[in-house]
């Protein structure tokens, strides 16, 4: 056998196809007893000599169809190959030691068997394991049963499909317990000492090469790179075989291999080079692989295959941080590879690299600059163009900021940065960036010497003690002069250690310095001592920096509160939690923010986790109980935080509040115990001198709570008439407002259900003590603003508690108007007022003096009667529940009824239509005009105090009237309609913000009301939206966006208003708008429908938006254009607008905004190039052909892009630039011939006399000047139209002789002045002239000519001219032609060049321009000068016969 096995070859014929076999036994031909009887004899024989491997009939036998064996065979042929292998390794390791040379030969060759044996049956099983698992995820994810090819085992033999029975077979061997073993036993073969056996190297690397592709074979499958154990043992054996067996070569090229096509093995191979590194001590490998790796480009296209080195780099660098930072330098370029995910996984070297440094336990200056340099690199990514980059930088400063060492120089700078990133365009940054932020905040180093809390106030305090200190202690003589900038800076922990014996220290220097008497030597200190309080008020400097940096980040993460993005929104609650945790002032405002995240809609799980989180953050805040303190102590603590959440809180803060405390209340049972409720109420009635703020925080609060339980305000109602709304009540008006708030509770769960009562809610009798008292806190005489709060809760109230109160708020009303117009004029004693109560008002004073009570009359009428239409509606919507209750139970009743009693119902019509009938009526017809209402005489009286505002001056009683009168409209629309232009018009001349604002609330209300009415003057509310007050317009635009938004008006163009809110200064403004424009998007196209009449809002007219403005809202507002039909129309009106436009502001603005679409079809993009004609003639303007080349890039830039696409891109790109320098050119030769009549027009210095007749004649040519000159394509045409008319066979007379054939006979018709007068002017003219005539006008004027000579006969001559007047208009003619010449004919040669565009001429602009001539001549007829046109056409002829003639001798 030895003569025939050689393992090289044996291995190469395996990978062939067929692999033959001597003595291959068909074993699938034989039967099970059979196959049995063999595998124990050669168990047998094995067991008996492991050597017997050798013999051809067991080698042969063992190989024969590997693939085709049973699992339980497998498994048994595999544990006598590893029987036999471990003794032959016991029998060589014997020889060995024994030094039996002889027996090598014999041991090689079974070691040999044994390798290819088991090498083969390992690649069997792996290939099967593989194939295993790509079936069944293939099969997974299809649904079809999983079908494993057993053909590429390396064998030929057994190639094809297994069927599903085989490979159910397959399942039953259990290859993942003898993986180990197996490994272990080759671990074992390496441990021998084989290069004595193998003395030719290539035979031995042949050896070991087995059991170096079968270890790398088992780490390909990603299920063997979870266990741990087997990873260790294939680490082990690669480690022997580069170490021992010169295998390194090899194993560098297979690990670059496995890290380009195997994702999963990057942390294996560096786990694997660092047990080569650390266990055998041997770095060359990795060395070699990191240089190899620094030499490698990665391209921006390239994902897999960076992210798997990158994967390598970062696992390596935490297991052998010294190995990369010693190749650091060839590494580096990759931190400016293309690649950003390169980059990223650089940029975690470098973090690993920090992190191995700072945790050394000696500190050198060579190591301080490495951490610094590598932090300086760090901050530049802060910069990188890719939000990964960005993203990983800062969660990479997130793990630093964990270590022991907190680097204080560098923590400012990174501070900084972060709150730079807070401001980032990409969520994942700005999220990271919070929570680096808040991981800096719960690291400080500044929390040895007095905590951890950060507070500004406390920190600054103790800044200012160590100034004065440092100043009260002379320093010592080598130290004066030392400024403290140049003073150490805390750089390290051992210096801060030092810190806390600074205390101790300065006391001692205080009592030294006390006890001195004057003495200057005492007063001296230590070199150190000084030192260290220069330390210690750095250390406080920086710490105060610190907070102040942080207070600055405040207002941004305020606002990322209402990010979209969730996973930020919950980072910035972790912040502020963890800010306020530390006695962050400015938290504070964060906390108060977060509030409003208690309406986040929860139909998400994103949803729910933010208002979880919420509420588990104020639970944390303020409702958690403190272990170190009693439970009395605890109830204090936590009733004293829930009156904070109440201190200088907005009303929408309030608002949200409520909701939050009554979640709460509800959803967390024991959350807020009973104990702190009794505290509250104590808080409340207590009768102690406490703040105002305090108790109205409690009844605030009580109030809240009682939304969730009613029991908390009913079981205590009697505290509430007692003390909001008894003496307490009427000193702090606020105090009873919230009082009458908290009373509206005692509805039950009226809230839940708006505009229906529940069966559970609670209506009292009119003669209860409630009544009376909030009857007192109405009546009660007061001059004080907040009156008109209480009295609104207080009427509130009445309605809602109840039974009549229609008949309660009557008698008020009687009683106030008795007060105002039946009062005596008060007595000199009794008018004079004390000032301590001044505003207590008198039971005598009349309105005349103190408007304010007309002002507080008008007020309750007003609310009165809107109360009294949502009462209608509420007993409305009640008797429709009780009605529907009734017939419920009378359903069976109902099934009774007969087929005709139904049809007398449907005719007559139901109960409870005639009840709705009923209560319309009412409100439309006896509210405001019954004969027993009280309402009506009301309704005239404001609306007289509006029409006489100069005679009712007072701002407050107009603005009472003014609201009331509004209120009134919203009751009936006959009273809407007749008074709604008195309104209008206090809209516009109104001078109080607050009188224009509440009107624009109420047109709201109306247009819900009476839509017909209001809908013809909707555009009174658009023009609020200008309003120079704030309030006005953010009112104004809040009401428009609920009409809109709601339906309740249709956008008919005014939207352009709105879109102007979008850059308005105030940012509520602004962010309102967005919304709305947002929410407009979302429904039927709204915005898509009115993009045009935005458009021509925003850039034409007097109230155009300034060019920047219109780009940033354009921007903003195209992003809702996406699909590919809306596109296409979009650029289609646009570019018909180029027609008719001549303002290039517009021209300008129009093609911005086609540069904001997005030409992703190929429809859209032909749209554009149709439209050519259109705006050819604007591409001279600079920013248009800018937003045009923009549109190219753009389409360019699209991946992938379609060839049909590319195609017109490329045309159109070709056709613009062409259309763009023929208009440059033509722009130029304008240019020339301006220049070229100035300087003609000087050479004539000869001053002409006047006549009609050249007066005239100079009009016509300046006439044509002018036309001519009104668009650069007409120019084109006419430059084209000379060249060809001077180059075609036709016109074969040259210009110039043309023109000196027409002056001469011109000449000789008209006097000498005239002659100068016009032979200046047509001099003038010459050579724009020359551009300006077309080919068809030529011919024209040709066959006009024709016409003059026949009429010239019965014309009447011109006078004759004398000859020396003749000589001399011929003499000044000839010396201008002469200049005229030589420059005609650089025209004529530069028109030459334009021939081939001649096909472009307009045969409008030809046919226009035909008809312009025929107009001058016909102007020229009608005037009775002495030259006609047809003379001035005849001059032109016989001009042009004699430049002709003169041409031929003297050719241009």
């Amino acid at each position: 056998m030895s003569e025939s096995f050689v393992l090289h070859e044996e291995l190469l014929k395996l990978q062939e196809k067929d692999y033959f076999i001597h003595n291959e036994v068909q074993i699938t031909d034989i039967n099970e007893s059979d196959l049995e009887g063999l595998l124990n004899d050669i168990v047998e024989k094995i067991a008996v000599s492991s050597s017997v491997v050798t013999e051809p009939e067991i080698f042969d036998v063992l190989r024969s169809n590997f693939n085709r064996l049973k699992p339980s065979v497998m498994s048994r042929i595999l544990d006598t190959i590893i029987s036999g292998l471990q003794s032959e390794i016991e029998n060589t390791s014997r020889d060995i030691d024994a030094n039996d040379e002889e027996t090598f030969p014999s041991r090689r060759e079974s070691l040999e068997m044994y390798a290819f044996l088991l090498g083969w049956i390992i690649n069997l099983a792996e290939t099967k394991t593989a194939s295993k698992n790509t079936a069944v995820t293939a099969g997974s994810s299809t649904g079809e049963e999983p079908v494993v090819n057993a053909g590429d085992s390396g064998s030929g033999r057994g190639k094809g499909k297994k069927s599903l029975k085989a490979s159910s077979d397959s399942e039953g061997w259990n290859w993942s317990a003898q993986k180990i073993i197996t490994l272990e036993l080759i671990s074992s073969v390496l441990d021998l000492r084989i290069n004595r056996i193998w003395t030719s190297t290539h035979e031995r690397d042949t050896f070991v090469s087995v059991f170096t592709k079968s270890a790398y074979q088992m780490l390909e499958n990603t299920a063997n790179t979870k266990i741990a154990k087997l990873k260790f043992c294939v680490y082990k054996i690669l480690s022997k075989c580069v170490k021992d067996y010169n295998h390194a070569f090899g194993a560098q090229t297979t690990i670059i291999q496995n890290l380009q096509y195997y994702e999963h093995l990057s942390e294996p191979m560096a786990e694997f080079l660092e047990v080569l590194a650390n266990q055998f001590d041997h770095t060359q490998l990795a060395e070699e692989i990191l240089i190899e790796i620094s030499n490698k480009e990665f391209k921006g296209q390239d994902t897999t295959i960076p992210k798997s080195y990158s994967k390598f780099l970062f696992k390596f660098s935490e297991l052998v941080p010294k190995l990369v930072l010693k190749h650091i330098g060839l590494l580096i370029k990759h931190l400016d590879s293309e690649s950003h995910t390169m980059r990223c996984g650089f940029i975690e070297v470098i973090g690993c690299l920090i992190s191995h440094i700072a945790n050394q336990e000696e500190q050198t200056e060579v190591s301080k600059n490495q951490v610094n340099g590598f932090f300086d690199v760090l901050e530049e990514r802060f910069l990188d163009n890719n939000s990964y980059c960005r993203s990983k930088i800062l969660q990479v400063c997130l793990k630093l900021c964990d270590l022991k060492v907190k680097f204080p120089k560098r923590r400012q700078r990174l501070t900084d940065l972060v709150i730079r990133s807070l401001e980032d365009k990409t969520p994942t940054v700005r999220k990271n960036a919070i929570k680096l932020l808040t991981k800096l905040i719960t690291t400080h180093p500044y929390g040895m010497m007095h905590g951890g809390e950060l507070s500004v106030n406390e920190w600054e305090e103790r800044l200012r003690k160590a100034d004065e200190e440092l100043k009260a202690v002379q320093p010592p003589t080598e130290l004066q002069g030392v400024e403290e900038e140049n003073q150490p800076v805390i750089d390290d922990e051992e210096n801060k250690e030092n810190i806390e014996t600074n205390t101790s220290l300065l006391s001692i220097d205080r009592d030294n310095h006390q006890s001195s008497n004057g003495n200057e030597d005492e007063l001296r200190v230590t070199n150190d001592a000084f030192t260290k309080l220069q330390l210690t008020k750095r250390f406080y400097a920086d710490a105060v920096r610190f907070i102040h940096q942080i207070h600055t980040a405040i207002p941004t993460l305020c606002v990322l509160l209402a990010s979209t993005n969730k996973a930020e929104v919950l980072e910035a609650i972790e912040f502020f939690v963890a800010a306020h945790t530390y006695k962050i002032e400015k938290a504070n405002e964060g906390i108060k923010k977060m509030v409003h995240l208690i309406w986040t809609k929860d139909n998400s799980d994103e949803g729910k986790g933010v208002r979880k989180r919420l509420i588990d953050s104020y639970r944390t805040l303020y409702l958690s109980p403190d272990d170190s303190l009693t439970e009395n102590e605890n109830v204090d603590v936590i009733t004293k935080n829930l009156i904070s959440l109440t201190f200088n809180a907005t009303l929408a803060e309030l608002t949200s509040l409520d909701l939050l405390l009554s979640t709460m209340m509800a959803e967390a049972d024991g959350c807020i115990s009973d104990n702190i409720i009794e505290k509250l109420w104590s808080v409340y009635a207590t009768t102690r001198n406490i703040s105002k703020v305090q108790r109205r925080g409690a009844i605030i609060v009580l109030g809240m709570l009682a939304k969730a339980k009613t029991e908390i305000i009913s079981e205590k109602t009697d505290f509430l008439l007692k003390i909001g709304l008894g003496p307490l009540g009427k000193a702090d008006l606020a105090l009873a407002r919230y009082t009458c708030i908290a009373l509206q509770c005692l509805a039950g769960t009226y809230f839940s259900n708006v505009g229906s009562l529940n069966n559970d809610s609670i209506r009292f009798p009119m003669t209860h003590s409630i009544f009376q008292r909030l009857q007192e806190i109405i009546e009660f005489p007061t001059k004080s603003h907040e009156w008109f709060a209480v009295a609104e809760q207080a009427i509130n109230t009445i309605y809602l508690l109840g039974e009549h109160p229609d008949i309660l708020c009557g008698d008020i009303i009687k009683k106030r108007t008795a007060l105002v117009f039946d009062i005596k004029p008060p007595s000199t004693e009794e008018s004079s007022i004390n000032q301590e109560d001044e505003s207590i008002l008198g039971s005598q004073e009349t309105f005349t003096t103190y408007p304010i009570h007309l002002s507080q009359l008008l007020f309750i009428v007003g609310h009165v009667a809107i109360k009294q239409i949502v009462h209608l509606e509420v007993i409305e919507a009640e008797w429709k529940r009780r009605k529907a209750d009734g017939d419920s139970k009378d359903k069976a009743k109902a099934v009774a009824k007969t087929v005709g009693e139904d049809e007398l119902d449907q005719i007559a019509g139901t109960t409870e239509d005639e009840f709705g009938e009923a209560i319309s009526h009412i409100r439309e017809k006896e509210l405001l005009f019954g004969s027993n209402s009280l309402l009506p005489v009301f309704g005239s009286m404001a609306t007289h105090i509006c029409s006489n505002n100069k005679s009712y001056k007072d701002p407050t009683l107009q603005i009472a009237a003014t609201l009331a009168l509004s209120k009134f409209m919203c009751v009936s629309s006959e009273f809407c309609e007749n008074n709604l232009q008195l309104l209008l018009t206090i809209l516009e001349r109104a001078t109080e913000p607050i009188i224009r604002s509440n009107i624009i609330i109420a047109l709201g209300d109306m247009t819900v009301c009476f839509n017909n009415v209001i809908d013809e003057n909707i555009n009174y509310l658009y023009k609020r939206l200008a309003d120079p007050d704030i309030m006005v317009k953010k009112n104004t635009l809040m009401v428009l966006t609920h009409l809109i938004l709601n339906g309740m008006i249709k956008v008919k163009g005014q939207l352009g208003e709105m879109a102007k809110c979008l850059e308005d200064k105030d940012e509520r403004i602004s962010d309102l708008a967005r919304l709305f424009f947002t929410e407009l998007a979302s429904k039927d196209n709204a915005v898509y429908n009115n993009l045009p009449d935005i458009i021509s809002n925003l850039s034409s007219g007097e109230n155009a938006v300034n060019e920047d403005s219109f780009k940033e809202i354009m921007k903003f507002l195209f992003e809702f254009i996406e699909k590919d039909k809306q596109t296409e129309n979009v650029v289609e009106k646009l570019c018909q607008r180029f027609k008719n436009l001549d303002d290039k502001r517009q021209w300008r603005d129009i093609a911005f905004c086609l540069s904001l679409l997005s030409y992703k079809s190929e429809k859209s993009f032909k749209k554009l190039v149709e439209g050519i004609p259109n705006y050819q003639d604007k591409l001279h303007e600079e920013a248009v052909y800018k937003h045009f080349m923009e549109i190219i890039s753009k389409a360019n830039s699209q991946k992938p892009q379609k060839p049909e696409l590319k195609q017109i891109v490329d045309e159109f790109e070709n056709r613009i630039t062409e259309l763009k320098s023929r208009v440059e050119e033509q722009e130029e030769t304008m240019k020339k011939a301006k220049a070229v009549a100035k300087m003609t027009a000087k050479t004539v210095t000869t001053k002409p006399v006047a006549s009609s007749s050249s007066v005239h004649l100079e009009s016509i040519y300046e006439n044509n000047e002018r036309a001519a000159a009104t668009s650069s394509s007409d120019i084109s045409h006419q430059s084209v139209a000379v060249a060809s008319s001077c180059s075609s066979p036709s016109s074969s007379v040259p210009l110039k002789s043309r023109y000196k054939e027409s002056e001469l006979r011109r000449s000789t018709r008209i006097s000498s002045t005239n002659v100068k007068k016009s032979s200046s002017v047509h001099i003038a003219t010459t050579s724009t002239s020359a551009n300006k005539i077309s080919s068809n006008t030529a011919t024209k004027l040709t066959s006009l000519e024709k016409n003059t000579r026949r009429k010239s006969a019965s014309t009447t001559p011109s006078p004759p001219i004398t000859t020396s007047s003749t000589r001399s208009s011929i003499s000044s003619i000839s010396s201008a032609e002469d200049i005229i010449s030589s420059r005609s004919a650089r025209n004529i040669s530069s028109f030459e060049s334009n021939r081939s565009s001649i096909s472009s001429i307009s045969s409008e602009d030809i046919s226009s321009r035909s008809v312009r001539n025929r107009r001058i001549s016909s102007s020229s007829e009608s005037s009775r000068s002495s030259i006609s046109a047809e003379n001035i056409i005849s001059s032109r002829s016989v001009r042009n016969r004699r430049i002709s003639s003169s041409s031929e001798s003297n050719p241009l």
